[in-house]
Formats: structure tokens, sequence, C-alpha cells
């Protein structure tokens, strides 16, 4: 169910029962990793559903019943659970969970008795998009969150780490998503895969040339979709007449409603109100590190003069001991 377009793509629409999924088209070699995945999770109601998970498996996964992937994995799943099954009321939520293939998912306590690290952060209907930073190097998996709420991109807060964890030296990264009863859109803005390597140490050089028969795959699925949006382009010229010809209109603007195009005074409210929040954020920021700094010169103040302090009370001790003798 996964939609893809010129900036994103939507792993599930806010519809009822719905699954998605996007995967790399070749293992990862990478013996230590770090992803960058940028993401917006959004809905009209106050709680969603079900969530959306980021994956790194020894085998693509296919459509299943663990936020729209198979169940049984044998890799690391890292879920964004929006919905509180088990009623403790610790969602949304950020869970790892590791499989050997083995492992069926227990989702009515949301992974709970699985999970190897988990935190609990609200990543729905943010003002901006929700990054997430998973980073493998040496056995030890970290998971760093930066929660929307302003516009820096390294702006992240330390949400899990797992130590000693195993994982297969080649697998596929990808990401999914499902809806339930309730429904959000989830949609991926970007997802950035990087090589780590150990200081000193040179990377492996990549195979400069694609197998043929893998190029021979990519282009006949290129002309395949090419096909379809040309005969898409097609139909919507037979159906809407009156929009070709015209200046500064085509297919595309069809497809954006007027909401998306004005700015309601709401939604102006509600920016300006975001953008306000934001200014606090980061100027409370700021104020809490210039007060960290302070507080540790008066620290090193403090203990410098108790230090002396204890020095001349211990010579004028000596001093006084001496006069009585």
């Amino acid at each position: 169910d996964a939609i893809p377009s010129a900036d994103q793509i939507r792993i599930t629409t806010s519809l009822k029962s719905q699954k998605g999924s996007v995967w790399t088209k070749s293992k990862s070699i990478f013996e230590f990793w770090e992803v960058e995945v940028t993401f917006r999770v959004t809905g009209r109601g106050r709680i969603g559903a079900d969530g959306l998970a980021i994956w790194f498996t020894e085998e693509q996964g296919l459509e299943g019943p663990v936020f729209g992937a198979a169940d049984k994995w044998n890799g690391v799943g890292i879920f964004f659970d929006s919905f509180d099954n088990d009623g403790k009321k610790n969602n949304p939520g950020v869970i790892v969970v590791g499989n050997n293939g083995k492992l069926l998912y227990d989702h009515q306590n949301d992974g709970s008795t699985q999970a190897l690290a988990s935190c609990q952060r609200d990543f729905r209907n943010k003002p901006y998009p929700v990054r997430v930073k998973i980073t493998y190097y040496q056995k030890t998996l970290t998971v760093l969150i930066n929660n929307g709420f302003t516009p820096d991109k390294e702006d992240y807060e330390f949400c899990a780490k797992v130590e000693d964890m195993v994982l297969p030296s080649q697998g596929y990264f990808g990401i999914s998503a499902a809806t339930g009863g309730l429904a959000d859109d989830h949609d991926v803005l970007s997802f950035l895969t990087f090589q780590l390597t150990e200081p000193g140490k040179e990377a492996p050089i990549p195979d400069a040339e694609i197998p043929q028969k893998d190029k021979e795959k990519y282009q006949e699925e290129f002309e395949h979709f090419q096909q379809e949006l040309d005969k898409k382009k097609e139909e919507f010229q037979r159906e809407h007449p009156d929009v070709q010809g015209q200046p500064g209109k085509t297919p595309c603007a069809f497809f954006l409603a007027a909401d998306d195009v004005f700015e309601t005074v709401s939604d102006r409210e509600l920016r300006q109100i975001f953008e306000g929040q934001n200014r606090i954020h980061l100027e409370i920021k700021q104020l809490n590190r210039q007060l960290d700094m302070i507080l540790d010169e008066q620290r090193k103040y403090v203990s410098a003069v108790t230090e002396e302090i204890t020095k001349r009370g211990a010579g004028l001790a000596g001093q006084q001991g001496q006069v009585n003798k």
C-alpha cells in the first residue's frame, strides 16, 4: 500500500486496516552502520494506530502482522508504537526488539516482554519531521531521536541502547507501517545509510559495476513505471480537458486540495503558536547551557576556596601546638 511521490513515501494512509513497507533492493555488507530516518506520523485523533517500524533483517520482509511486516524475522526491529494495547499508558513509545527467526511478537503487551530497550516518546502530530539516528557499532545498538519540536536537525536526545547485540553480517534495511481500528498517515521523508569503520581501518571498496542482470531488472521496472505514469497522464487529460493548455496549470495541481494550498486562520494561529513555543524552547536550552557553565565555575571556585581554608586551618593548628609546648 506504500505510495511514492517526489519528496516522500506514504507507507500507509489514514484508513483503517492498512499495511505498507519499503525495503532496499540489495543486501548491505557493512559490518558497522548508521541510519538516519526522517518521518511524520499524523492523524486527526488524539490516539493513533498502529505504528511504524525500522528494520535490519537477514532477508527482505514480507507483509505481515508486525507493523505491516512479517513475524519471525532474523535481525532487529525498532518499533514506533502509537497504540496502547496493554493499557499501561506508556504509548506512544519506541521499542527495540531483536529476533533470531523464531520469536513471535507479543502484540498484546506492546512487546514489553521482549523489548531489549525502550523509551517513551510522542512522535505523532509534531510541527517538524521526527528524526531518528540508529547506530550499530561493535555489537552496540544506539537509538537517538529528534522529537520534531525544533527545526534543528541535530537536536537529538538519547532513547535506547543495547549492548552485546549480534546482528546478521549482511542484511536488508526496511521501513514498514500499519493501521488498525484507528489510523494515521505514516510518511517517510528520507532514509540515509552510512558505513562506519574503526579508526585506522580502511573501508572496503564497493563494486564499481552493477551486475548486468540487476541493470536489466531496474531498467524494466523503470520502463514499467514510466508507462503507468504516461497512462495516468492520458486518463487525466481525457477526464479534464478544461485544464489542458491553461498557463500555470499542470495535472499535478489537480490533486492539491485548497486546504493544502491556502493557510486558514486557525492553521496560521497554530503555526505561530508552534513557532513561539519553538523559540521559547531554544531560549530555555541556551539558558540551561549558560546556567550549567556558571554552576560548574561556581563549583570550581568553592572547591578552591575550601581547599585553601583547609590548608590555612591546618597551618594555624600546627603553629598553636608549637606555642603551647
